[in-house]
């Protein structure tokens, strides 16, 4: 523990069904967000990750410890060899957040997203454990 987040677990689903949500808490057992495991590969050792932080609880370092716990996790635990994202072309802080991780942009996904405007962008980002 990083002594900022605890990630917590209601029930272990991984490897039942590929996929995790972890419930990010700070320090005085507040919820601020989840950050989620998807697409877990087992064989390949990889797995997606996403980060949600509620809006009241952004640029407070949640996002990054949550992250810096789950990237322990993936490694130390899981054994996995690495983690991809992909992140909205738009979204410059979610895309800093990864990059300051060792995440790096590996491809661009043409129109991935829904948006109330039309479709949008996502990078693809990677990161060797």
């Amino acid at each position: 523990m990083n002594g900022i987040v605890v990630l917590k677990i209601a029930e272990n689903t991984l490897r039942e069904t590929g996929r995790q949500e972890f419930a990010v808490t700070c320090h005085e057992s507040l919820p601020v967000g989840i950050v989620e495991l998807f697409n877990y590969d087992r064989v390949d050792q990889r797995a997606e990750v996403a980060v949600f932080i509620e809006a009241s609880h952004r640029a407070k370092g949640y996002g990054k410890a949550a992250l810096e716990e789950l990237i322990g996790y993936c490694r130390d635990v899981l054994q996995l060899h690495q983690l991809v994202c992909d992140v909205a072309v738009d979204n410059t802080a979610s895309r800093h957040l990864f990059e300051s991780l060792g995440f790096a942009q590996c491809g661009l996904l043409k129109e991935w997203t829904a948006t109330p405007y039309g479709w949008s962008d996502a990078l693809r980002m990677q990161k060797i454990l």
